[in-house]
């Protein structure tokens, strides 16, 4: 059995100290650019939200597990070799404070009286949603999607009851990952693909690494429903189990890079438009944020626009919109923003 977190490599490593610091600073009260410096570092790669989140989470255990803090804070002296905060030097206290974390995560897993952790998440039909879980894996869920997630020291176990979700998956050999739809099984252990569960079946596309696919029968052992000689399926390649198919009788794709790029679209971090209707490009921001913008008239949604645009930054889109001093922004409320036309 691993403890939490496992298998990290030497940029894991660099990504969690990154995240104790940028953490310690928040704490010791950001600079006025620094908040929205942070919110890009997070933004960038799907790693570095999932690190603020395993190192926020084992924060909370420490308040959680009075026995142990003591342990791990002396641990985190002998780490840094320094006293907060006659003597404060972020980077260094960070890399303690990363690794005091990681004890705290090992002892979460192995205390018996933690069991299961448990999520349930739900998005509406124009909403997205992207989680990061505790044991580093991201997951992106598209609109109208249900899943299940279970968690513990043996296993990873994601149940898909509708809709789409890319899985981008931690390593872990002892502990695979696994995405169950319709009685299929994606089986993983750090590799990022994404499933769909429609009328017809279940659709699989690999996006990284590799994955095994197989029927579950709950009389006999799982059956791979791939063409025979072909145990996985690899990074680029896409198949269909329909929901009444027979074990290895699915097709594989092999899909085109654009055709694989068109496929990821909808949870990248990134959005780039070409002379897209303003209407259509609030729609796709409105669906990856809580700020949700709207045309105060209909006729301005017909006005083009094009560039790239991070996708959770709906300030700076708005404050791009509103340079030529054509359109003006009005805020209602602290979640809603609305366009109009210039006087």
């Amino acid at each position: 059995m691993n403890p939490w977190p496992t298998g990290l490599s030497p940029q894991d490593d660099a990504i969690d100290t990154a995240a104790a610091e940028w953490l310690i600073e928040r704490e010791e009260g950001f600079r006025p650019d620094r908040a929205a410096e942070f919110a890009a570092w997070r933004a960038t790669d799907p790693r570095h939200e999932a690190a603020v989140a395993r190192t926020e989470a084992a924060l909370g255990l420490l308040a959680e597990m009075p026995v142990v803090r003591g342990p791990l804070e002396a641990r985190l002296a002998e780490e840094t070799k320094v006293v907060r905060p006659a003597i404060f030097r972020p980077g260094v206290w960070a890399a303690g404070l990363a690794a005091a974390l990681t004890m705290a995560g090992a002892l979460w897993w192995l205390a018996p009286s933690r069991g299961e952790a448990i999520g349930h998440y739900a998005t509406a039909p124009t909403r997205q949603q992207e989680i990061a879980l505790f044991d580093g894996s991201v997951v992106n869920l598209n609109v109208s999607t249900d899943l299940q997630v279970v968690l513990t020291p043996n296993r990873r176990q994601v149940t898909l009851n509708a809709g789409e979700a890319h899985f981008a998956v931690a390593h872990d050999a002892d502990r695979p990952f696994v995405v169950t739809a319709a009685g299929v099984s994606v089986r993983a252990v750090g590799t990022a693909f994404s499933v769909r569960l429609g009328h017809g079946g279940v659709e699989i596309l690999v996006t990284e690494g590799r994955v095994a696919v197989t029927r579950d029968h709950p009389a006999s052992p799982p059956a791979t429903v791939l063409p025979a000689g072909r145990p996985l399926l690899e990074a680029g390649e896409r198949t269909h189990i329909a929901r009444d198919a027979a074990p290895a009788v699915a097709t594989i794709e092999r899909v085109s890079a654009d055709a694989l790029q068109d496929a990821v679209r909808w949870h990248s971090r990134v959005m780039t438009f070409s002379d897209l209707p303003l209407r259509d490009a609030l729609l796709l921001f409105n669906r990856r944020n809580v700020q949700q913008l709207s045309l105060a008239e209909p006729a301005l949604g017909e006005r083009k626009i094009g560039g790239t645009f991070a996708a959770d930054q709906v300030e700076a889109f708005v404050r791009l919109l509103a340079q030529d001093g054509d359109i003006a922004v009005d805020r209602p409320d602290a979640t809603r923003i609305v366009l109009r036309r210039a006087p």
